[in-house]
This record gives structure tokens, C-alpha cells and sequence, in this order.
């Protein structure tokens, strides 16, 4: 009779609940790292993007004769003053087309650390860019 109540009874036993959490706790040993690393990734990629939309910006006043920009230089009052740019915009000294390869100056990237501190280029940018996707 006792044999016959223990086949009846549903549940899982204690070495099953163990072998569950070693799984679980093997899954979440691989995946928080890399979501870790999607989430850097993103805001590096972020903080280029916008790094790419200010000398974009740049371009289209450049483009379209905008007599406040001298010499191919625009700083970030022009550029807003201009409508070109959205005031949000994260803080920038200037962007200048140099050589014909526009610059962009006083970024502050805090993600990218390769180029913080540094006047980057538009085509450093799109590298930057390229080699985290």
C-alpha cells in the first residue's frame, strides 16, 4: 500500500531541484556578461552616431551656403542658431572641414576611450563605428 501512495504523488525531488538551479545558475553565469557587453556596445555606438549627426549637421549648413559658419567651421550656437541642430546636443567646441575631411572638436567621449581627449575625424568615426558591429 505504501509503494502504491508513493508512485501516486507528483512533485520533483531534491537532486531534480538541484539539477534545475545548476542549469539556471549556468545560464545566468553566460548571459550577464554578455548583456553587459550589448549594453557598452550600444552606447558607444550611441555616442558615435551623435558624434556622425553633428558633422552631418555641419555638412547641410555647409551645403546650404549658411554665411554664419567661416571658413568651413561651425560651432555648436551656429549650428542651433541655424536650425541644423537640436540644442540637446552633447557639448562640442566646434566641427571643421579640414582637408577636405570634416573634424569635429571638444567631444567629450567618455564611452570610446580611444578617442577621448582627441579631435576626430569623420572617417575615425565610421571605423570606430564599423569595427563594433
Amino acid at each position: 500500500q505504501h509503494l502504491k501512495q508513493m508512485k501516486n504523488e507528483k512533485g520533483m525531488t531534491l537532486v531534480e531541484v538541484l539539477a534545475v538551479l545548476v542549469i539556471l545558475a549556468l545560464i545566468a553565469a553566460i548571459a550577464i556578461p554578455m548583456i553587459g557587453n550589448m549594453i557598452s556596445d550600444s552606447q558607444k555606438k550611441s555616442e558615435l552616431n551623435d558624434a556622425l549627426n553633428i558633422i552631418a549637421a555641419a555638412k547641410l549648413a555647409d551645403a546650404n551656403g549658411d554665411a554664419k559658419g567661416s571658413d568651413d567651421k561651425y560651432t555648436k550656437d551656429e549650428l542651433v542658431g541655424g536650425g541644423y541642430l537640436d540644442n540637446s546636443a552633447t557639448t562640442f567646441t566646434s566641427v571643421e572641414k579640414t582637408d577636405k575631411q570634416w573634424v569635429i572638436s571638444g567631444y567629450q567621449f567618455d564611452k570610446n576611450t580611444d578617442l577621448k581627449g582627441k579631435n576626430a575625424t569623420e572617417s575615425e568615426l565610421k571605423t570606430a563605428l564599423k569595427n563594433l558591429k
